[in-house]
């Protein structure tokens, strides 16, 4: 019995997914992307951009300003009492520097308040802050104007 638990382990540490190295990717948001006015629904697809250009084995495997697309799979809308907005996602589309188009699966989280952080001028965003204690803050990126970055994870 021992010897069996222990060829089993020897199977389960040796394969991929437990020696699978992670990719960082970091990305942005290639459009505005607001949950004001129920612009964002579940199941949509936001357009990002890779920030910096992507390494695997010292090649280049994502180049930067690579489209990727970002599918909602969960969403909250604002709410009283510093409720705020949040959507995640899993579900990741682009290509690597060949072409090819890869999907894959991380975790990406993005809340209202937690942005505030990536606004500009922090003297003006007092009030944000302050406001955001009676009613909680919606997602609001504009593009070109706010520059919020996210990292997510590849397993490759």
């Amino acid at each position: 019995m021992k010897r069996l638990f222990l060829i089993l382990s020897l199977i389960l540490l040796s394969s991929n997914a437990v020696f699978a190295e992670k990719l960082p990717i970091k990305i942005a948001p290639a459009e505005n992307i607001s949950t004001a006015y129920d612009q964002i629904e579940l199941g949509d697809y936001l357009k990002f951009k890779v920030v910096n250009d992507v390494y695997y084995n010292n090649q280049i495997f994502i180049k930067k300003d690579t489209p990727i697309l970002v599918k909602v799979d969960f969403l909250s809308d604002n709410g009283w009492v510093s409720d705020n907005a949040e959507f995640d996602s899993q579900h990741f589309i682009t290509k690597d520097a060949t072409g090819k188009k890869i999907a894959f699966e991380s975790n990406l989280s993005i809340n209202g308040f937690e942005l505030l952080k990536t606004k500009g001028n922090r003297f003006a965003q007092f009030f944000n802050y302050i406001g955001s204690i009676a009613r909680g803050k919606e997602i609001d990126i504009k593009y070109g104007i706010d520059n919020p970055i996210f990292t997510i994870w590849m397993n490759k």
